[in-house]
């Protein structure tokens, strides 16, 4: 017995000791003045409604006021009506489980969902399409033939954007934030559109970074977020596991950007740094989005979203109304800017 309680006892103080060197060597986020500050926007958050859910669901998408939710088993998606409420179930009719990371993306009628790890889309309209002989990074469906997807140049883990149409096979290439071959580790992001779904943004997760294609891929700008910070510095390390090579940050990244969507006016982006005009008790309660003029990414001011930041699982946005889902509720709410 006095033996179990001695191992247990040094099992917490080697816990202890990791942990604090990694906090020594990292440092832990917002522990310090980050050198930015945020000018405020007027904006107007006005709640339309809100709505509890019957089960839990994963992630909220749509296209124009169509709204739809999936669920964690990638079985079905529910279409919600305008009262958030569900109203209709749609089966996705496939026949295994899907492994994650999995999304799903709404055009017209149609419902699309990526698998990045097996390459693949699935849809009721289309059944099967295989996007990639490999695994891919990220994803978006632009049209009912046009998907953007952050994969790899063959036979290495460079990261590369391809614009494929999944009718005509014809694919186009850019290589934006190819340099390094280390499969997107170090330039790992958000891939979000306009409204339009003309503009494409992506985001890096760990840098102060926005950059704007078209739609057939070509850079239209490339802009900073309001912060000041920039992982170029990010390690990646090896592992060889049999015949499967491995690469992973080798040490923890900060994260800057959390979560990007877009209208056709701004680019919303919820930061995760604290400025230095912010409180940090408001802060840490409440999502902070940092808004981006669309025609050239200038900071256009920033808001804060009168929830729990905490229970935010993903937004929706079509115009000025925003859709947010949380971890047992829907909620609607109207974006104006105040006189």
């Amino acid at each position: 017995m006095k033996r179990t309680i001695i191992q247990i006892v040094c099992t917490i103080i080697s816990a202890l000791i990791c942990l604090f060197v990694l906090v020594t060597v990292t440092g832990i986020p917002n522990d310090k003045k980050n050198g930015f500050n945020r000018n405020w926007l007027p904006m107007q958050v006005r709640l339309l409604r809100a709505q509890p859910l019957p089960f839990a669901a994963e992630r909220l998408f749509g296209t124009g006021d169509r709204l739809y939710l999936s669920e964690p088993a990638h079985q079905s998606v529910y279409r919600l009506d305008d009262h958030l409420h569900i109203q209709d179930t749609i089966a996705l009719h496939i026949n295994r489980q899907l492994k994650p990371p999995v999304t799903f993306f709404a055009v017209g009628n149609n419902v699309y969902m990526h698998e990045y790890n097996s390459g693949q889309l699935f849809s009721p309209a289309i059944g099967t399409v295989k996007l990639s002989q490999g695994p891919f990074l990220k994803s978006i469906q632009l049209s009912d033939s046009i998907v953007v997807i952050r994969g790899f140049k063959e036979g290495s883990f460079q990261p590369v954007f391809k614009r494929i149409n999944i009718r005509s096979q014809e694919e186009y290439t850019a290589d934006l934030l190819s340099e390094k071959s280390d499969a997107g580790v170090s330039t790992d992001g958000i891939l979000c559109s306009n409204g339009d779904r003309d503009r494409l943004f992506y985001i890096p997760y760990f840098e102060n970074g926005i950059y704007c294609m078209d739609s057939k891929l070509q850079l239209r700008y490339q802009q900073r977020t309001i912060d000041t910070i920039f992982n170029s510095g990010i390690q990646v390390a090896v592992r060889d596991k049999g015949a499967t090579q491995k690469l992973y940050a080798a040490a923890p990244r900060a994260k800057v950007n959390k979560r990007a969507f877009a209208n056709n006016q701004r680019l919303f982006v919820e930061s995760d740094l604290l400025a230095d005009n912010e409180k940090t008790d408001t802060f840490n309660l409440h999502p902070v989005l940092d808004t981006y003029q669309i025609e050239n990414g200038s900071y256009a001011g920033s808001f804060y979203l009168p929830l729990d930041k905490r229970k935010v699982l993903s937004y929706y946005v079509n115009g000025m109304y925003l859709y947010v889902l949380l971890k047992d509720q829907v909620v609607a709410y109207e974006l104006s800017y105040a006189d």
